[in-house]
C-alpha cells in the first residue's frame, strides 16, 4: 500500500514529490499519469514564461522564489531546462499605465525589480515595434480598438524555460535517489477517488483497479475537478476549477529582425510574443473560449484576430506565418483565478494543489513546497503568504483575486 498517492505527472505533481522526498517524507509514493509518459501535457503544452510580475503579493512571493529555484536547476540537477533571463515587458495606453505608475512602490516592497519604461524605451528594446498609432489608417484604428502605447512594465527577473525538462528534471532526481520510496505508473488515469466517511483510502483507475492509500495530491490541473466530481464530493465541497484552452503559435520572426534576446513582450489585447530558437512563440488569451476540454488550435484565430494585432504594431508582422501549433489547457479558477493548495477542510488526507489559472508553471517550486509543508508540518513556513490559497476562501468570500492574467 502507498502512503500517498500523486495524482498527475506534471510539473506541479514532480515538484511535491521532489520536496516531500528533500523534507524527509518516510513513506512510499505513487505517482499516477494519465499519458504515456510525465509531463505531457499542460506542463509541455505551455508558453515556457516565468514571471513574478502579479497584482497579489502571494503570487510576487511564490513567483519570486521559483524563479530562483529554476535559476539553480543546472547545478542541482546537472540538467539545462532553458533557463534565460530575457524579462517580461508589458505595455499600457494611458488610462492603465496610471495605476501600473501608482501600483509600482507595491512591487518595489516585494522585491521585485521592475522598470517604467518610456515609448521610446519600448521601442529601442523592441526592433520594428510602434508605439503610437499615426502610421494606421483611422478605419483599422476602429477596427482594432486600439490606442498609443504610452508606457511600459519591465520585469528584469522574469525569464523562460523548458517546462518539461524542469518537470522530468524532479521526476528523474526524486526516482533515482529514492527508488525504494517512489513509483511512477503511466498509462493509468483515475477514475475517482475512493472516500469513506470524510476520508480517502484510495483511489479507483479507469480500468476499475483499486489502490489504498493512506492520502492524496490532487494535482491533475484542469481535470481536478471532474475526478472531485466523479469521486462523489457534493458540490459546495468541490472546486470552481474548469479546464480552458489556450492556444500557442510558432511563426516566423519578421523580416531583417532579430528577435532572439528580446523579453516576453505583451502588446495590445493581451497579444504576446517571445522567442524560441529561430522564430517567435505567438499567444493570446481567447476571451470567448468555453469551458471544455477541447484542445485543437484554430489556424484562423491567429490570421484572423492576434496577427492583426502584431501588424498594427510591428514591421514586416504579415511575414510572421505560422510554422506549427497546438492548444493545451489551463485550469482556471473562476472565483479568483489564483492557485488552491490546502488539505480539503472536509475530507481527510485529501490535498489540493490545482487551479493556477495559467500560471502553475511559474509557481511550481514554491506550489510543491508549500503543499509539502501543510503535510509534514501542518503550516506553511517558507512562504506563509501562500496561505490564503485556502479552500475555505470560496465559502468566507475571502477571495485573492489576480488581476494580470494573460
Amino acid at each position: 500500500m502507498s502512503d500517498l498517492i500523486i495524482i498527475g505527472g506534471g510539473i506541479i505533481g514532480g515538484a511535491s514529490l521532489y520536496y516531500l522526498l528533500e523534507k524527509g517524507y518516510d513513506g512510499k509514493i505513487l505517482i499516477l499519469e494519465r499519458g504515456d509518459a510525465l509531463a505531457q501535457e499542460s506542463t509541455s503544452l505551455s508558453a515556457g514564461g516565468v514571471r513574478n510580475i502579479w497584482s497579489t503579493t502571494v503570487n510576487m512571493k511564490m513567483t519570486s522564489y521559483s524563479i530562483k529555484q529554476f535559476s539553480e536547476f543546472k547545478d542541482r540537477f546537472g540538467i539545462n531546462i532553458g533557463f534565460e533571463m530575457n524579462g517580461y515587458l508589458f505595455t499600457y495606453y494611458e488610462k492603465e499605465w496610471e495605476n501600473i505608475v501608482k501600483f509600482k512602490p507595491n512591487w518595489d516592497e516585494s522585491g521585485v525589480d521592475t522598470e517604467l519604461l518610456s515609448p521610446e524605451e519600448i521601442e529601442s528594446m523592441i526592433p520594428g515595434l510602434k508605439t503610437g498609432v499615426d502610421h494606421l489608417d483611422p478605419d483599422i484604428l476602429e477596427m482594432l480598438s486600439i490606442s498609443p502605447i504610452v508606457g511600459g512594465l519591465f520585469g528584469r527577473g522574469c525569464a523562460i524555460l523548458n517546462a518539461t525538462s524542469a518537470a522530468q528534471a524532479y521526476f528523474e532526481y526524486s526516482t533515482s535517489k529514492h527508488p525504494e520510496k517512489v513509483t511512477v505508473r503511466l498509462n493509468t488515469e483515475v477514475d475517482k477517488i475512493i472516500i469513506k466517511g470524510d476520508e480517502v483510502k484510495g483511489v479507483k483507475t479507469k480500468e476499475g483497479d483499486e489502490i489504498p492509500c493512506g492520502g492524496v495530491i490532487l494535482a491533475a490541473g484542469a481535470w481536478s475537478a471532474e475526478i472531485l466530481e466523479r469521486s462523489d464530493v457534493q458540490e459546495d465541497l468541490n472546486i470552481p476549477v474548469v479546464p480552458i484552452k489556450r492556444m500557442l503559435f510558432v511563426v516566423s520572426q519578421p523580416k531583417s529582425i532579430n528577435y532572439e534576446k528580446i523579453p516576453l513582450t505583451i502588446i495590445d489585447k493581451g497579444v504576446y510574443f517571445r522567442p524560441e530558437a529561430e522564430n517567435l512563440i505567438v499567444g493570446c488569451a481567447d476571451k470567448n473560449q468555453r469551458p471544455g476540454f477541447d484542445t485543437k488550435p484554430d489556424r484562423t484565430y491567429y490570421e484572423d484576430y492576434v496577427n492583426l494585432y502584431m501588424q498594427a504594431r510591428i514591421d514586416g508582422a504579415e511575414y510572421c506565418r505560422i510554422q506549427n501549433m497546438w492548444g493545451g489547457l489551463y485550469a482556471v479558477n473562476t472565483e479568483d483565478h489564483n492557485a488552491i493548495i490546502d488539505v480539503h477542510p472536509v475530507i481527510k488526507n485529501l490535498y489540493i494543489i490545482t487551479g493556477f489559472s495559467g500560471h502553475g508553471i511559474m509557481a511550481a517550486p514554491a506550489a510543491g513546497l508549500s503543499i509539502t509543508e501543510i503535510i509534514m508540518d501542518g503550516e506553511m513556513r517558507t512562504i506563509p503568504e501562500a496561505c490564503s490559497l485556502n479552500l475555505e476562501r470560496f465559502k468566507k468570500r475571502g477571495l485573492v483575486t489576480e488581476t494580470i492574467v494573460i
